[in-house]
């Protein structure tokens, strides 16, 4: 759909509208220099483990940055291209949690 930056070709639901220009989510730069930033967007994998927290993208490098809480909680960098390209179990690909309260990256854990 016109003003969305990821998202996936599986369907057209919102929940599969990733990243859009409606977020105004930071740049990396901006992120990187703030003390706690905000988790604006939630990923979640409808099928088992694995939860990304997005709190700054780079639309030319498709580079998202914030929090995975897979094996263990963990922050730094990750490829757009890949989450988008998942498919878990029975072929279903990430989701968008649309009732995700943003909140600061230290209190993602768990959540």
């Amino acid at each position: 759909m016109k003003g969305d930056l990821e998202i996936s070709t599986f369907q057209k639901r919102p929940a599969y509208r990733y990243i859009r220009a409606s977020d105004h989510i930071p740049g990396l730069e901006a992120v990187c220099q703030q003390d706690c930033p905000l988790a604006l967007i939630k990923l979640f994998n409808p099928t088992g483990q694995g939860t990304w927290y997005i709190a700054g993208y780079d639309p030319d490098t498709r580079i998202a940055y914030g929090a995975a809480d897979i094996f263990e909680f963990e922050y730094g960098d990750f490829a757009m291209a890949e989450l988008v390209a998942v498919r878990a179990r029975f072929g279903l690909p990430l989701e968008r949690d649309l009732h995700w309260t943003p909140r600061p990256l230290n209190e993602c854990k768990g959540s």
